[in-house]
């Protein structure tokens, strides 16, 4: 569909090139009087929009090729190293963020069991950690 699309299109305007030449040809020639001055009139102008209409396609194809090669280029010269770069960054910020989480829930973990075999050592020993120390913090809240 879409190539159908693409050879419709070439062809309005290789139509309107011939005519706008055509048009041109006639109205610049005041000497052409009879049909075949018009008919080689017609012709001429078919050959010279033939020319034109191959170039002005050969041109458009190029800049679309060259598009797409640019585009390529600033893809892999520009877009991939940034996003390389940002990629390593995200992994490095990533990284330094669970290793302060971990800290921080190692220490309360270790804090929490350091508070448990306190508790435990002083009822061992007939004491109630109730009375000496301080509520656990799950209880303060």
């Amino acid at each position: 569909m879409k190539r159908f699309i693409i050879k419709a299109m070439q062809a309005v305007v290789a139509v309107l090139i011939y005519a706008g030449i055509l048009w041109y040809s006639i109205n610049s020639d005041a000497d052409a009087s009879g049909a075949t001055d018009y008919g080689m009139i017609a012709v001429i102008s078919l050959g010279i929009a033939y020319g034109v209409t191959v170039a002005v396609f050969r041109v458009a194809s190029e800049i679309g090729g060259s598009t797409m090669v640019i585009a390529a280029f600033l893809n892999r010269h520009l877009l991939e190293p940034q996003k390389q770069r940002l990629m390593a960054q995200g992994l490095e910020q990533g990284l330094e963020q669970g290793r302060h989480q971990g800290l921080e829930q190692g220490l309360e973990q270790g804090r929490k069991e350091e508070r448990n075999n306190i508790r435990e050592h002083l009822r061992q020993q007939g004491y109630d950690p109730d009375e000496l120390l301080p509520p656990p913090e799950d209880d303060r809240k």
